[in-house]
C-alpha cells in the first residue's frame, strides 16, 4: 500500500473501529451492570417487603394463592427454606412441594444474616437464574431463608437489544467515519501531489513552477517554503550559470591552454587553446590522456603531481612545440582529499626560438664586429710599424681599413635606426612620392648588380596607384631594403614591383622568384637579428636588421606589411599605406 490516501484512510478506519469498539464494549458493560443492579435492587426491595410481611405473619403463605400472587407480581419464583434446606413454602410454578429438600449453596450465609444476589445455572429450572437470598428475622434471629429466583432470559433479551443498538451505532459511525476519512484523505494529498510536481520540475531545471498556497496551516507553510526554495534555486542557478559562462569565456579567451584531469587520468576540463597546443582536437571530457603516445610525457607529469601532491613546472616538446607546463594538485576543500590535477600550458616556442635567435645574433655580431676590428687593428698596426713602405700597398691597407670602418658604421647606424623607430621618436616629413620615379631610380641604381646576378627587374605601376604619401627618405629605405633582400635570395630570377589601389589605401607589392622562405621561418622574419638563411656569411649577408627596420618604418606610416612565401617558389612582400590628406 504505497498511496498516502490509502494509508491515511486505513489508519482512520482502524482507529475508529478500535475506539468505537472499546467505547461500545464499555457502554454495554456499563449498561449491563447498571441493568442487573437495577433489577437486583428492585428484587431486593420487594423481597425485603415480602420477607417482612412473612416474618410478622407466617400464616400469610398458608394459602398458596398468596405466594403465587406475590410470585406473579415479582415475575419470579419464591421459595422459603429452613436451616436444613427443607422447603417451607413455594409458588406452584416451581413444581416443588413443601417438605422437599432444595439444594442451595448460599443457605448458610443467609442464616448468618447476609443478603445475597447471584446469577447461575439451576438444574431444577434448567436455565440461568438471578437469585436473591434474604434472611427472615423474628425476634432478632434468622429463622428461615427466602429465595427469589427470576429467569435471566428476559434480562438478556433486553441486553441483547442494547447490544444490537450499540453495534448498529458502531457500524453507522464507522461508515460515516469512512466517508469522512475518504474525503479528507483524498483532499489532503492534492497539495502534496502538486508539491511533488514542483519538486520534480526543480530537479529537471524548471525553476518557474510555484505552489498555490490556500491555507496557513502546516501544508501552507510547506508550500510557502517550497516556493521560497524555487526562488532561491532559480537565483542561485542563474548566478552559477553566469559564473560558469564567465569562466568558460575566460578559458576560451585565454591564450594559454588549461586542462584538468581527475585521479584516474580522465579529462575533466579542457579549453580550445589546450587542444590546439596539444594538436588534439578530439580530446574531450572523460578522455584518458594516458592512452595517447603523443601525450606520454604530459601524462607522466600528471602522475608525478598526483603522487607528490605538490606543484610542478617543466618544459616539454609536443608536436614540435615548446610548451611550459605548470601543474597544481586539486583538493576537495571540505575533506582535503586529492581530486585531480590542473595544468596550464603556455606556448613558449616563439620565445624559445627568439632566444635561440638572439644567441645566434650574439655569435654573428661578435663575428661581424671581431672580423672588421681585427682587420682594422692589423692593417693599422702594419702601417704604424712601417711593415710595407710601398705607397700602393699602403693605399690598399688604407682602403681596407676604410671599408671595414664603413661596415662597422652601417651596423651601428642600423642598430640606432631600429632603436629610434621602436621608441616612437621617428619624425615623418610626408610628401607625395611618385612610384614611377621610384621604380626608375631602382633600375638605375641596381642596373649593374642586376646584370651581375642575372636578375630581371619589372615595374608594373598602376595609374590609379601611382603615388604614395610618405616620408621620402624612409620610403626609399623601405624599398631599397626589400630590393637588397630580393637580390640576395633570387639570383637568376625575376623581381617585380607592383602597385594597386584598395578601399583603404595603396598596396605596394615586391615579389621575387627566388628560393623562398620556409614556413617555420615566416613568423620570425621581421624579428631583429633573424636570418632565414643561417649559412650566409659576412660577405654575402647582413646582420638580420633590414626587414625589422622595414616593418617599423611601414608601421610608423600607419601601414601594414605582410609576407607570403613558399620554399623553392619565391617570396612576396605586401605593403599597405593608408590614404592621407596632404
Amino acid at each position: 500500500m504505497k498511496s498516502i490516501v490509502a494509508k491515511l484512510w486505513l489508519t482512520i478506519i482502524v482507529l475508529m473501529i478500535v475506539v468505537l469498539s472499546l467505547l461500545g464494549f464499555g457502554l454495554f458493560e456499563l449498561g449491563k451492570n447498571f441493568y442487573y443492579a437495577q433489577v437486583t435492587d428492585n428484587l431486593n426491595d420487594q423481597g425485603r417487603q415480602i420477607a417482612g410481611l412473612y416474618a410478622e405473619n407466617p400464616e400469610i403463605f398458608m394459602n398458596n394463592d398468596e405466594i403465587n400472587r406475590f410470585s406473579q407480581i415479582l415475575n419470579a419464583h419464591t421459595i422459603i427454606l429452613n436451616e436444613k434446606g427443607i422447603i417451607q413454602y413455594c409458588n406452584a410454578e416451581t413444581h416443588l412441594f413443601p417438605g422437599t429438600v432444595f439444594q442451595e449453596s448460599e443457605l448458610s450465609r443467609i442464616f448468618q444474616g447476609e443478603e445475597i444476589s447471584k446469577i447461575g445455572y439451576y438444574e431444577h429450572f434448567d436455565t440461568q437464574m438471578l437469585a436473591i437470598g434474604l434472611p427472615v428475622i423474628r425476634e432478632k434471629q434468622v429463622v428461615e431463608a427466602m429465595f427469589i429466583y427470576t429467569p435471566v432470559a428476559p434480562i438478556s433479551a433486553t441486553l441483547d437489544s442494547f447490544r444490537n443498538l450499540i453495534a448498529g451505532a458502531l457500524l453507522a459511525s464507522i461508515l460515516i467515519a469512512s466517508v469522512l476519512a475518504l474525503f479528507l484523505s483524498r483532499s489532503l494529498p492534492k497539495p502534496l501531489l502538486r508539491m511533488n510536481e514542483v519538486a520534480l520540475s526543480l530537479a529537471k531545471g524548471d525553476y518557474d513552477q510555484r505552489v498555490t498556497v490556500q491555507s496557513r496551516d502546516e501544508m501552507g507553510v510547506l508550500g510557502t517554503s517550497l516556493n521560497y526554495l524555487s526562488e532561491q534555486l532559480k537565483k542561485n542557478m542563474t548566478e552559477l550559470s553566469y559564473e560558469k559562462e564567465k569562466i568558460e569565456n575566460i578559458l576560451i579567451g585565454m591564450s594559454d591552454g588549461v586542462i584538468t584531469v581527475d585521479i584516474e587520468g580522465r579529462v575533466v576540463l579542457i579549453n580550445p587553446q589546450a587542444k590546439h597546443l596539444l594538436n588534439m582536437s578530439n580530446l574531450e571530457k572523460n578522455s584518458r590522456i594516458d592512452k595517447d603516445e603523443n601525450l606520454a610525457r604530459l601524462s607522466s607529469l600528471f602522475s608525478g603531481v598526483l603522487a607528490q601532491k605538490e606543484q610542478a613546472k617543466e618544459e616539454i616538446m609536443i608536436n614540435e612545440k615548446n610548451l611550459t607546463v605548470r601543474l597544481s594538485p586539486l583538493f576537495d576543500p571540505s575533506q582535503l582529499i586529492l581530486t585531480g590535477v590542473i595544468a596550464v600550458l603556455q606556448d613558449t616556442t616563439r620565445e624559445y626560438k627568439l632566444e635561440q635567435m638572439r644567441r645566434d645574433f650574439v655569435a654573428n655580431v661578435s663575428h661581424e664586429l671581431r672580423t672588421p676590428i681585427s682587420l682594422i687593428q692589423g692593417y693599422a698596426e702594419a702601417l704604424a710599424d712601417h711593415v710595407e713602405d710601398s705607397p700602393v700597398q699602403q693605399d690598399q691597407f688604407m682602403k681596407i681599413i676604410i671599408e671595414e670602418s664603413n661596415r662597422l658604421k652601417r651596423l651601428v647606424e642600423d642598430l640606432l635606426e631600429l632603436s629610434r623607430l621602436q621608441s616612437g621618436k621617428a619624425d615623418l616629413e610626408k610628401e607625395e612620392i611618385n612610384l614611377f620615379q621610384v621604380s626608375e631610380q631602382v633600375k638605375e641604381k641596381y642596373d649593374q648588380l642586376f646584370i651581375q646576378r642575372n636578375i630581371k627587374f619589372k615595374a608594373e605601376i598602376n595609374q590609379d596607384a601611382g603615388t604614395v604619401w610618405a616620408d621620402k627618405f624612409m620610403f626609399e629605405q623601405i624599398v631599397l631594403n626589400l630590393i637588397d633582400n630580393a637580390i640576395c635570395y633570387a639570383p637568376g630570377g625575376t623581381i617585380t614591383l607592383t602597385s594597386a589601389r584598395t578601399q583603404k589605401g595603396i598596396e605596394l607589392c615586391l615579389s621575387d622568384t627566388g628560393k623562398g622562405i620556409s614556413e617555420e621561418d615566416l613568423p620570425y622574419l621581421f624579428e631583429r637579428f633573424y636570418r632565414a638563411d643561417k649559412s650566409r656569411n659576412r660577405e654575402s649577408g647582413g646582420t638580420g636588421l633590414g626587414l625589422s627596420i622595414v616593418k617599423n618604418l611601414v608601421q610608423a606610416h600607419g601601414g601594414i606589411i605582410s609576407v607570403e612565401s613558399e620554399a623553392g617558389k619565391g617570396t612576396k612582400f605586401s605593403l599597405k599605406f593608408p590614404f592621407q590628406d596632404k
